[in-house]
């Protein structure tokens, strides 16, 4: 990564290449041209026009306009006024060819000038606007602003020689100028000119001796031409000169990562956070950078604690400081206080729609799908009209058991998803299918599955659900073995789809090639996966493979019971193992 403070500071100084604008005045309607009657109907015209165009009746005030230009066509104000308001509307040729014509009309108009230089520039004329622009600093050579904008449009055509040169002539008129030297610096390392550069941020220095942002930038120079040490030295300087300078900690973080001294890099960055002087953009900046490091760090849980809880009180209404302290509360594992935090953030900012989806996700991972109800409600007052609330409301109602509501809710976000929100139908087909089977109405379970992958060919979870579910009806279970099979090929190491492709060659009659995909199924188990219907799918196969396998029976048996005391506590199951099997006959 590239110095942090190197790059904002460059950013702040940014010279812009756009004149600014005004009004132009009324048209000039000498009165050697225009006879007494058409003087006033053009005024009459003329300041009907301006008032349409203050109303933002753009249409209007241009054919009013062309009402002045009628009686005099090369009337500079009028062209003025409506070369501007043909750039409003996006017609920039004609935009143009009008305010040319107000240019040539008074040549000596500053404003008329340089809204042409904008215009041209905004069409990418550079080499037009250039000449224009270059007019126009003959006639007001002491004008700062028209350097700035000749060496921008000097820029843009790569030509950083004439465009230092331009800036050398406005340091002339305003002196030296942090934005300026900021500027040139830049212009000489895209001429390969490090020497130069370098040469107009001591300027700086020299100038502002207390100000030791620039001797901070000074050194990060040294560290892009690949120079630690010598920033260092500059680093540490600054320190014993002005130990509270934020910046100096942002560019030591760099020095020590690139030294492979990332505690003293994560040190250097909870300096500067804590810094009153450093801004609360800037601190939400490196948290964004480092916030990952800073929270794995696990020996110093109690400093990464009590660095949040101090932004979070110095910064109570800043949206980003909650949503990073949510970030490290989840990462340990503290759920409610992670949810909390999220809550704040609502509160701080409610159309913020990806605060909303945290919320509604961190609740159903906490178990708490009547929290999750209640949020989606929130989402749906504050954000309404989109179809991912009433998926995730359905969610909720569905592990509430209310599963009338929950078809109701995918309803309705099916019918507010738009048509390239294919993925988005295509689950909440898939809801639909899956409350439709948990109210054993099959037939229109089994056709939510067919919409939801016609909606997405590619989902792999409508797969395997699909497949799982007509293996158990033992329905076409050719289609089912194809569907699962597609499921682990995307992804080999998925204990779930293992299992269910497994299952499926279970109901086939395939007891050998079963056990080989039930095993890995069980092999693929992850810490916290619900192993209990695994177990007992893989009991079942065993049990089956003990035809002819006899050493499979008793092993069959301990998996049942390792199933019931996992909590998959069936009947069948408790049958299974009170019974010791069944008559494979």
């Amino acid at each position: 990564m590239r110095k942090l403070y190197y790059i904002l500071l460059l950013a702040v100084f940014s010279l812009g290449s756009h004149a600014a604008r005004k009004p132009a005045a009324t048209g000039n309607m000498p009165e050697s041209r225009l006879s007494e009657d058409e003087n006033r109907r053009f005024k009459y015209y003329f300041y009907e026009g301006l008032r349409l165009k203050d109303n933002r009746l753009y249409d209007q005030a241009i054919e009013t306009f062309k009402l002045c230009l009628a009686i005099d066509s090369l009337d500079a104000g009028a062209n003025s006024e409506i070369a501007m308001l043909y750039s409003a509307i996006g017609l920039g040729d004609e935009a143009i060819h009008s305010m040319e014509t107000a240019v040539q009309a008074d040549p000596r108009n500053w404003w008329y000038g340089t809204n042409l230089v904008n215009m041209l520039s905004q069409q990418k004329k550079w080499d037009e606007a250039i000449a224009v622009a270059s007019r126009i600093q003959k006639e007001f050579p002491n004008k700062p602003e028209i350097y700035s904008v000749l060496a921008s449009l000097y820029k843009e055509t790569k030509n950083y020689g004439k465009s230092i040169a331009a800036y050398d002539r406005l340091e002339n008129i305003t002196g030296i100028d942090q934005s300026i030297s900021f500027e040139k610096f830049r212009l000489y390392v895209l001429e390969g000119k490090w020497k130069k550069g370098i040469s107009e941020i001591d300027k700086l220095v020299q100038k502002y001796p207390t100000e030791s942002r620039f001797k901070v930038l000074r050194g990060d120079i040294f560290m892009e031409q690949k120079m630690p040490e010598k920033a260092f030295a500059i680093y540490q300087d600054v320190l014993k000169n002005d130990p509270q300078s934020p910046y100096v900690y942002v560019s030591l973080s760099e020095y020590y990562k690139s030294v492979n001294q990332d505690e003293k890099a994560i040190e250097s960055i909870v300096s500067a956070l804590k810094n009153d002087q450093l801004d609360v953009e800037t601190k939400m900046e490196i948290m964004g950078q480092y916030v990952d490091k800073i929270i794995q760090d696990s020996t110093k849980l109690m400093e990464t604690e009590s660095l949040f809880k101090l932004l979070v009180e110095r910064y109570p209404f800043e949206e980003q400081v909650h949503s990073y302290y949510s970030v490290y509360l989840q990462y340990r594992q503290r759920i409610p206080e992670a949810i909390s935090e999220l809550e704040t953030m609502t509160g701080i900012n409610p159309e913020n729609e990806q605060t909303w989806l945290r919320l509604i996700q961190m609740n159903f991972a906490g178990q708490k799908p009547e929290q999750a109800l209640k949020a989606t409600e929130q989402a749906i007052g504050k954000l309404p009209g989109q179809s991912m609330w009433y998926f995730y409301r359905g969610i909720a109602h569905f592990q509430l058991a209310d599963f009338k509501m929950a078809l109701d809710d995918y309803r309705k976000g099916l019918e507010l998803a738009s048509a390239d929100q294919a993925a988005l139908k295509s689950d909440l087909y898939a809801q639909l299918a899956d409350t439709y089977f948990k109210l054993e109405q099959k037939d229109s379970a089994f056709a939510n599955y067919e919409n939801a992958l016609a909606a997405n060919p590619k989902n792999i979870m409508v797969m395997n659900n699909y497949a799982y579910y007509l293996s158990l009806e033992k329905q076409e279970l050719k289609k089912a073995e194809r569907m699962s099979a597609r499921t682990v090929e995307i992804e080999p190491g998925n204990s779930t789809y293992l299992d269910t492709y497994a299952w499926i060659l279970y109901q086939q009659g395939n007891y050998s090639l079963a056990k080989f995909y039930i095993e890995r199924a069980v092999d693929s188990l992850k810490r916290g996966e619900d192993h209990g219907v695994i177990l007992e799918h893989y009991g079942d196969i065993l049990w089956m493979n003990g035809k002819t396998d006899k050493k499979d029976d008793d092993k069959a048996l301990e998996l049942w019971q390792r199933s019931y005391e996992a909590g998959n506590k069936t009947d069948e199951l408790k049958k299974k193992i009170e019974s010791k099997g069944w008559n494979r006959e």
